[in-house]
């Protein structure tokens, strides 16, 4: 294939596809406030790279992926109060995902990987379970995967800001954007947030809070140690670590057979 990104091939390009048993990947962004330095659409442009240039890498590999167009908008009530979100409501958002899951399965793809780029949209587990158990009441042969890519960004954060905050809008959102848009980051406008009481009333206590009530300025954490060379060296690692995932789920679905052709046909 001569694109990773489902949208730059044809029709018959893509029903070929689904008969070489091509993992699709369906990225999740949102677009939400993420204090007054980044750009509202930092989660989806994060995702969006992070799926296109893994799937580059692991096509070097040997190992075929197709990316769908990201999803742009997801549940962020939590952000209610600050400009710039835009949100659908959980019970909107599942029937988007789970008919989206449901197009690429129809089309004959037989292996399939929801890719969260945001550190919200809790009901997206359920979703992936639900398609799945779908699928087998329906006689599909499908596997469906749920990634999320925090620990790889902690990682790399531990690697070249430690001792740094994390979060939302914090050093590492703002070393990725830095790393080759820099022109979207107000650096004016950075600064550590005053937070109240994040990690007794949330990490603690599990408490439902707003943004605009822990966050006088949106973010989570100090934006300000973020740098354009420690970003672009965090999209190395990111990336590496996301081809090497890919890698792993094709040996093992290949060692287990699934999704194959003939077992689909029976």
């Amino acid at each position: 294939m001569a694109s990773v990104r489902w949208g730059e091939h044809t029709a018959p390009e893509l029903a070929r596809a689904a008969k070489e048993n091509t993992l699709v990947l369906l990225p999740l962004g949102c677009t939400e406030q993420h204090a007054a330095h980044l750009p509202v659409d930092t989660d989806t442009y994060q995702v969006d790279r992070l799926c296109v240039d893994g799937a580059e890498r692991a096509r070097e590999r040997g190992v075929e992926a197709l990316v769908l167009p990201p999803l742009p908008y997801g549940p962020a009530s939590e952000h209610f109060g600050l400009p710039g979100t835009i949100s659908l409501p959980n019970e909107v958002y599942l029937q988007v995902v789970k008919h989206l899951l449901w197009s690429a399965i129809e089309l004959g793809f037989r292996r399939l990987a929801v890719v969260r780029g945001c550190g919200g949209h809790w009901i997206v587990p359920g979703v992936v379970w639900d398609v799945a158990a779908d699928a087998q009441r329906a006689g599909r042969d499908v596997t469906l995967r749920l990634l999320s890519v925090d620990q790889d960004w902690r990682a790399a954060q531990e690697r070249h800001f430690p001792g740094s905050d994390g979060g939302h809008a914090a050093v590492m959102e703002t070393a990725l954007c830095l790393a080759d848009r820099a022109d979207l980051v107000r650096s004016d406008q950075m600064r550590a947030p005053a937070l109240r009481m994040l990690e007794e009333r949330y990490r603690e206590g599990g408490e439902a809070f707003l943004f605009a009530e822990m966050s006088d300025t949106g973010a989570l954490g100090d934006p300000s140690p973020a740098t354009a060379a420690g970003g672009r060296a965090a999209w190395r690692d990111v990336t590496d670590a996301f081809a090497q995932r890919l890698c792993r789920i094709a040996e093992q679905d290949a060692a287990l057979g699934r999704g194959q052709l003939e077992r689909s046909e029976r």
